[in-house]
Parts: C-alpha cells; structure tokens; sequence
C-alpha cells in the first residue's frame, strides 16, 4: 500500500471543481464526471470488453471496468446505459482497498473535510449501516445529496466498507469514493 501521506495528498488533490459545486456533474474523479462520454476515456471495443455482466441482460445500466490509466485508485467502475451509443456516465464508483477500520475512517474523515466547502448547497448526512449484500459487513457513510430522497438524488459520497470474518473471502477492506446520478439511483430503487 502507498504511503499514507502520499496516499491522502493524490486524493485530496484529485477533487477538480469549482469553488463550490452546486451540481454533482461538476465534480470529477479522475478527471471524469457524470455526463461525460465514456467514448472520451475508452473505445467502444473497450467499453464492451470490460462489461462486468452484474445485471442482467434486460437491465437497464451497465458496469464497465475502466482500464485506463489511474493515478490515485485501484479500481475504478462507471455506470453507462445498456443501449447509449454515446456511453454517458450516471454513475462512477473509484476504490482502493485499505488495511483497517481505523486507517479506512480516518481518511474517509478526512476527504469529507475536503469536500464539505464544496458542496456547500447539498444536503449532509452520515451514518453507518449493514451492508445490503454482505450482511456480515459494515458501511461508515458520509453522504452529500441534491434533492430530498437522498437514496434516489443526485449525491457524491464517500464510504468505508468493512468486511466482516464471513464475507472477507470476496476482497479487502474498501474506502469508495462513489458520484451518483438521480436516475441510476431511483433505477436501483426497483432492482
């Protein structure tokens, strides 16, 4: 794993926005935004390469892998309906798996503070959950939305994913840096 400081230095830096972002599109994770063309990132042959088939094929989104250069996380996933010859982003989840709680809450801690100039106009929550599909897990949420059903609005936030000893054969310990689109997120709702 980098080295802490590095580590919080790339990510802290990675936030290219306005002063204050009044709409999610205006924050970017690795220089990407919510309704950019992934066709500005990755080939279409790319795109359908790096397809990661989690939902069926009658669904609405697709998850593509993005396998492009990353400079500051290890996985980087992008959300793109199933029939867009344009590729638009609703959604980008970027990654890196962390050691430990403590490391994990102190940096998500730390990027929120980032972020909280940025989104002054947003709504704040936090909060902590069982995780939906690992049921022996834990999710450590800071949350900025757009709207007044948080789980169906346009939000950015930053989580921690603590797996438990039953789902830890699957991956680490993850910090998620997730931008979400309203409609990716209502989409979800009846999934």
């Amino acid at each position: 794993m980098k080295k802490l400081s590095t580590y919080l230095f790339l990510i802290f830096f990675s936030f290219q926005t306005s002063s204050q972002a009044d709409d999610i599109r205006d924050f970017q994770i690795e220089g990407m935004s919510i309704g950019d063309s992934l066709l500005d990132y990755m080939s279409e042959n790319e795109i359908i390469n790096n397809d990661l088939k989690i939902y069926q094929n009658n669904s609405k989104f697709l998850v593509i892998d993005f396998n492009g250069k990353k400079n500051i996380y290890d996985y980087i996933y992008l959300y793109v309906k199933r029939n867009d010859k344009k590729y638009i982003i609703y959604t980008i989840r970027a990654m890196n798996i962390v050691d430990n709680k403590n490391q994990c809450l102190k940096i998500k801690n730390e990027i929120v503070m980032d972020m909280k100039p940025l989104f002054k106009n947003a709504d704040f929550l936090e909060g902590s959950q069982k995780h939906f599909v690992y049921k022996d897990s834990m999710q450590y949420i800071s949350q900025f939305s757009f709207g007044d059903n948080t789980r169906v609005s346009d939000h950015a936030r930053v989580e921690c994913l603590i797996l438990g000893k039953k789902d830890k054969k699957d991956y680490g310990h993850s910090l998620e840096v997730i931008v979400q689109s309203a409609e990716f997120g209502q989409w979800l709702e009846t999934q």
